[in-house]
């Protein structure tokens, strides 16, 4: 996937090339929790994706004010450990950092244990591929938001690609907690 001169992303995820890697374990409940820490951690993710979803189009259709906007984006802000964070742009890239520092862990981290394993590797080969798509889709929001607050005109670009960003974020998050939680289990890895 490249991005286009405007640095849009031309492409989401092609979900029907993605490998697969089906162990057909049955895990322990110790084993099982590698998996489900995976996606909780992936729901908190989730869950700041709905709630910027929501404040884009808030804002999109005129309801609200923007002290309504800021005051929640403040106190997910505060939620989250993080100073700061009053205006939608600074929300946009606070989740950006989130999203890429997730992302450098599992590539420096996680992924090199797993791909040892040859019946993983074409998996988390695919999942650290789509992390430099999911970063395009970052920059790309984080461009937009940046614009937004001195030009309103860019906040239907910014709808949209929040809504992309997150598309492509949670296809790629499902299949992660898919195709690893066996293989996380297995090699007590997390």
């Amino acid at each position: 996937m490249s991005a286009t001169p405007a640095g849009k992303p031309t492409a989401a995820l092609d979900e029907a090339t993605r490998p697969t890697v089906r162990l057909g374990l049955s895990l322990t409940p110790a084993q099982q929790a590698a998996g489900t820490h995976l996606r909780q951690i992936h729901d908190v993710f989730r869950a700041e994706l709905t709630g910027l979803e929501a404040r884009v189009g808030e804002v999109r259709r005129g309801e609200g004010s923007a002290s309504d906007v800021r005051e929640s984006v403040s106190q997910l802000a505060a939620a989250l450990g993080a100073a700061g964070g009053t205006t939608l742009s600074q929300h946009c890239a606070q989740l950006c950092r989130f999203v890429t520092m997730h992302h450098s862990l599992e590539d420096s981290a996680m992924f090199p244990a797993l791909g040892a394993h040859a019946r993983v590797k074409p998996v988390v080969d695919r999942l650290a591929e789509e992390h430099v798509v999911i970063h395009e889709h970052l920059e790309h929001v984080d461009a937009l938001a940046s614009r937004v607050d001195a030009d309103p005109d860019v906040l239907p670009d910014l709808e949209e690609a929040v809504g992309t960003f997150a598309r492509v974020l949670r296809s790629h998050f499902t299949y992660e907690e898919t195709e690893l939680a066996e293989p996380l289990g297995l090699l007590g890895i997390m």
